[in-house]
């Protein structure tokens, strides 16, 4: 009879610590699991910051290319105005500069 004790003790001591590892476990999994989530989350947020910068390269692009376009335009209308260079800064550097902007206009 002792002896059956004895392995019924011996019995329940291996079965709490089978739970405990088995609680172990599970705690390790969800901890592994709520990681994953926070990995995941972060990993699409870098991909929105991402195309959020893709369309602001996109549009500044756009815009450096009409402001190139626009600079030649204007570049082609001066050049096609021809008009004397003043030889001093006096009162005909004024006027030249006015008729040259007006011209471009």
């Amino acid at each position: 009879m002792d002896e059956l004790l004895r392995e019924r003790d011996i019995l329940n001591k291996n079965m709490l610590k089978a739970v405990n590892a088995t609680q172990k476990q599970t705690d390790l999994v969800k901890l592994h699991e709520q990681a994953k989530r926070n990995l995941e989350e972060e990993i699409q947020n870098y991909k929105d910051e991402a195309q959020k910068q893709r369309n602001i390269i996109f549009h500044l692009e756009k815009e450096r290319d009409r402001y190139i376009n626009q600079a030649s335009d204007l570049t082609q209308k001066a050049d096609s105005v021809r008009m004397p260079w003043p030889l001093d800064k006096g009162k005909g550097w004024k006027q030249w500069t006015l008729r040259v902007l007006l011209s471009l206009c």
